[in-house]
């Protein structure tokens, strides 16, 4: 698989989507009102709780469960976290001094994100390693 599609169907695509969505949705909250701001603060929770467990299905495509693949889907989901939460973020305005806080929507996704990220990464890190194990067991070389 050419590098371009790999990129495109792998994790880096799938947040780039997420990313368009979240700035689609900010957008669309132009000018803002307490509804567009409330859905955008649940983004701040659905990004991570959504997104990072769809990037691990980027394992089932050609090339995935792997070293390099475990890596590229912990990279993109971390930035890909934090700069769809901060896309949503931009979108809100409370007009008044409560917009000060706003950015710290991305560290309160990445905090999500880590918890889902963190256990997830584990089991499929073992999950790589059994799969390895066993093929090569299976062909007389473990």
């Amino acid at each position: 698989m050419s590098w371009l599609c790999s990129w495109l169907l792998g994790p880096e695509g799938l947040w780039v989507v997420i990313c368009l969505f979240a700035y689609l949705a900010a957008v669309s909250n132009n000018p803002s009102t307490p509804a567009g701001n409330e859905f955008l603060e649940s983004l701040w929770i659905a990004i991570p709780l959504v997104g990072v467990p769809l990037t691990f299905l980027t394992g089932y495509l050609p090339g995935g469960w792997s070293g390099r693949w475990l890596l590229r889907l912990i990279v993109a989901s971390l930035f890909g976290v934090v700069v769809a939460s901060f896309l949503a973020a931009s979108g809100v305005d409370y007009h008044d001094s409560r917009n000060s806080g706003l950015m710290a929507a991305p560290f309160y996704s990445l905090t999500i994100g880590l918890f889902v990220l963190i256990p997830g990464a584990a089991i499929a890190a073992i999950a790589a390693i059994l799969l390895f194990w066993r093929r090569n067991k299976a062909h007389g070389r473990g």
